[in-house]
């Protein structure tokens, strides 16, 4: 080897991996972060507990941002990548800062790893956020939980809490057809710490189907309701009012049972707002020239086969840039590219994809 460098868009979960392996492997990297800090989302809003173990979400993410840290590696923060020039054996990569200085970089593979943002609830104007006191969404909630801050606005702890799942995911009428993945799993956790700090709250989570796949059906769906007495509400939630006392009605069907009528009050509502490509993202995809799927995210070049190559050679992909995923999906995709731009700085190795090649064959006819 000599010299090879790869750059790093994005210090979220995903990106910091991809950094720690890259490095390992004696490989230098450029990394670039629009924000002040690294750690991404999760440090952005402060995750509380990750599930299912439910550890703390320093103990994940800060080893990762210490590695980065400790020296090594070329970061600009609060900078973005303004665009690149493909030189046939690397990218010269333009970055902007906050103060519109460019600044040119030769590197010889890149890693998109900019993640996703949480849906903005105001798009559902029906559920109240932002109007209705007392209504908030599960990124809100993860930072009053983890500075142990979980009271309504009058500031006492709530006895009555619904959380709203699916707000912003498979939802024709804002566009987000897909299911955003870890929003029931990250409501039924939170739904636990709530009663963990409030024991004789009255949880209700409102749903149209649980998605709790895997080893969380169990950690997560059983336990909260035969150890923590989480209820469970099948129906569907039109509106939301302000009640007396700054609590919040909830007006809806319970589909469960002859779709009969809901008109009940809570102290707090939380809405399970998914994920989406965020304008970051967006503007890193349309910088490196990458092409969007149908949902909106950055399409790999087969999601089968090779999920972390993107359509453009040179350019891998890590994390929810390419859809929902978990912060351990994000971390362990991270590797996965940060091994397949090693493949390629140092091999030349860019695996070809049938899949790909046959997309392009049927959109041509």
């Amino acid at each position: 080897m000599a010299g090879e460098k790869v750059l790093v868009i994005g210090s979220g979960p995903a990106g910091l991996s991809a950094t720690k392996e890259l490095r390992n492997m004696g490989i230098d990297v450029v990394l670039v972060e629009r924000e002040s800090y690294l750690g991404g989302t999760p440090k952005k809003l402060k995750y509380s507990l990750l599930f299912p173990e439910l550890r703390p979400a320093s103990e994940v993410l800060d080893p990762l941002i210490k590695g980065v840290e400790s020296g090594g590696v070329k970061t600009y923060m609060e900078s973005i990548v303004e665009g690149i020039k493909d030189e046939g054996k690397g990218f010269t990569v333009s970055i902007k800062d906050k103060s519109g200085k460019i600044t040119n970089e030769k590197v010889n593979a890149i890693i998109a790893a900019s993640g996703f943002e949480h849906f903005d609830s105001r798009r559902k104007y029906e559920y109240g956020y932002g109007i209705i006191p007392n209504i908030y969404q599960i990124s809100d909630i993860e930072r009053m939980l983890s500075e142990n801050k979980l009271v309504t606005t009058k500031g006492v702890p709530p006895k009555r809490v619904a959380i709203l799942l699916c707000v912003g995911s498979r939802d024709a009428t804002v566009g987000n057809t897909y299911c955003s993945r870890v929003c029931c799993a990250v409501s039924t956790k939170q739904a636990m710490e709530i009663k963990e700090r409030v024991p004789d709250a009255v949880v209700h989570i409102y749903y149209m189907d649980i998605r709790t796949y895997g080893l969380m059906e169990d950690k997560l769906y059983w336990k909260s309701q035969l150890e923590y007495r989480v209820g469970y509400i099948r129906g569907r939630i039109s509106e939301f009012m302000r009640g007396p006392n700054d609590t919040v009605i909830i007006k809806g069907e319970d589909t469960m049972n002859l779709n009969r009528a809901l008109v009940v009050p809570y102290d707090m509502v939380i809405l399970a707002n998914g994920m989406e490509l965020g304008l970051g993202s967006k503007q890193v995809a349309k910088a490196l020239g990458l092409e969007f799927e149908e949902h909106g995210f950055v399409k790999p070049i087969d999601p089968d086969r090779l999920p972390v190559q993107s359509t453009k050679k040179g350019i891998f992909l890590a994390g929810a840039i390419t859809g929902p995923k978990t912060i351990s999906d994000s971390i362990t995709e991270g590797y996965a590219a940060a091994m397949k731009a090693y493949e390629y700085v140092t091999k030349g190795i860019w695996d070809e994809s049938d899949f790909a090649k046959k997309r392009v064959e049927v959109a041509h006819h």
